[in-house]
């Protein structure tokens, strides 16, 4: 039988009980003994948390082909007695709790797994998603167990978001071209489809790494970006009896990365740039001159202004590569993610609730990372914060990287976002609503739509004679 987590310790079932008899929690304990309850449930659901965690890990599946993990998602939420929406943005799922028209805290989580060589079928959960998954679903169906949404009065939202991982671009614009997507991640199309419109609060967790000191980062800002797809197109020759008749189209890809490499000088520190280009074709044959060549890249960067600065630098260079050879080059830009800026309120609880379980030496507070992730985008439009938690050994996105103590990989995590929600979610989600009223989006949604919209760009630029 596989593993799920709606059950209840006698410790959470007896409270439930007399609780359940008088006319509130407020009768029955105080904020710190329903702390304990929901912790002492969390604790109870260890081996099915863990259990779980190593049963979506062993389901890998890109972004937005998650179906086997929606329905296992579902399967949990269903045995928990909480029926889920399915579906959402291709594989998305949304699970929500708690009395309408309260504020909602919404615990968001990754679904989609990473191409990752070395890995079986060349495909893991490098990135610890399923992590996110297992931990986020132990902490709604703690508070679930218990009912403390209903008599605390706030909503609580489990949502599974497809397609972090930006990868797999030509099948996600063939989604696009069909109608099935309208963007390329899946916050993006879940921000689209409404589903965080009543968010009052967004709760996220990453895996990550172990260091020597630091055990959580709270808060940690990341990168925005946008990506490029660069098309060469030379002309086909015999290589060796007659280059002089052909156009290199690989000799153009590399004078591009050369060009681009020769940028990086420019770059300011206080962007925080990186662009990190692959060579995704480079000719079918050592006998024939190379007539298509392709680039991929990112463009990161710490602001939106910084990545367009960067952004124009590489269109430069990949048009240099071009016009050096005589060739042509086809680049197509798609709209990566939104820097992360997370809510300083958030994170001042969010702090508050880890610095209860851990030395607060072992918290960074500072963390900026120049990785990406599409929480950015629901950042720009919802108060979020993210807890980083270590557990892991090996390097993040490698084959190598796997569980090292799985208490902290998967159930101390969960025990800090629980009481991070209890500080939320007392006296009817007053915390969350303050925090959402005083909260200022960087766009409103309409805004931010448009902005999508207009990254998904097409230029030509042909130097053929």
């Amino acid at each position: 039988m596989l593993p799920t987590l709606c059950r209840m310790n006698c410790f959470g079932a007896a409270k439930y009980i007399a609780w359940t008899k008088g006319a509130g929690y407020g009768d029955v304990m105080n904020i710190s003994e329903l702390k304990t309850a929901v912790d002492a449930e969390i604790l109870s659901q260890r081996e099915e948390t863990i259990k779980l965690a190593f049963r979506l890990a062993s389901i890998p599946e890109a972004g937005f082909e998650e179906f086997e993990t929606m329905k296992e998602l579902e399967r949990q939420l269903a045995a928990c007695g909480v029926k889920a929406e399915v579906g959402l943005a291709r594989t998305g799922i949304r699970a929500t709790i708690g009395p309408a028209g309260a504020p909602n805290l919404v615990l968001l989580a990754d679904m989609d797994a990473l191409p990752t060589r070395g890995a079986p079928n060349d495909i893991m959960h490098s990135c610890g998603h399923h992590a996110q998954m297992s931990i986020m679903l132990a902490v709604f169906s703690a508070l679930h167990a218990l009912g403390i949404p209903e008599k605390l009065g706030f909503r609580l939202s489990l949502v599974g978001a497809p397609a972090e991982e930006y990868t797999h671009l030509d099948e996600r614009k063939a989604l696009r071209v069909k109608g099935e997507i309208r963007y390329l991640s899946g916050k993006q199309e879940l921000i689209r489809l409404g589903v965080f419109d009543d968010a009052a609060c967004v709760i996220k967790y990453h895996s990550m790494a172990d260091s020597p000191e630091r055990m959580a980062t709270v808060n940690g800002t990341l990168n925005g970006f946008v990506a490029k797809q660069a098309l060469f197109v030379g002309k086909a020759a015999h290589s060796g009896a007659a280059p002089d008749q052909g156009v290199n189209a690989l000799n153009a890809a590399v004078i591009a990365l050369m060009a681009i490499h020769s940028q990086r000088e420019t770059f300011r520190d206080s962007d925080h740039i990186r662009v990190h280009p692959i060579l995704k074709e480079g000719g079918t044959t050592v006998n024939t001159v190379p007539d298509r060549a392709r680039i991929e890249t990112y463009i990161r960067g710490a602001s939106i202004e910084a990545i367009q600065n960067a952004a124009r630098k590489v269109d430069r260079a990949l048009g240099a590569g071009a016009m050096a050879v005589g060739a042509s080059v086809t680049v197509s830009t798609t709209p990566g993610y939104q820097p992360f800026r997370p809510s300083d309120a958030l994170g001042v609880r969010l702090a508050a609730s880890a610095a209860r379980f851990l030395p607060e030496t072992a918290i960074d507070l500072h963390d900026y990372s120049y990785a990406s992730d599409d929480i950015g985008d629901v950042a720009c439009l919802v108060p979020a914060c993210q807890l980083g938690f270590s557990g892991f050994s090996g390097t993040i996105h490698s084959a190598d990287f796997k569980a090292s103590d799985p208490e902290r990989a998967y159930i101390l995590p969960g025990r800090i976002l629980a009481d991070l929600v209890l500080d939320l979610g007392a006296d009817g989600g007053r915390k969350a609503q303050e925090i959402r009223s005083a909260f200022k989006p960087t766009l409103d949604k309409a805004a931010y739509l448009a902005y999508l919209d207009s990254c998904f760009e097409e230029k030509t630029y042909s130097f053929k004679d």
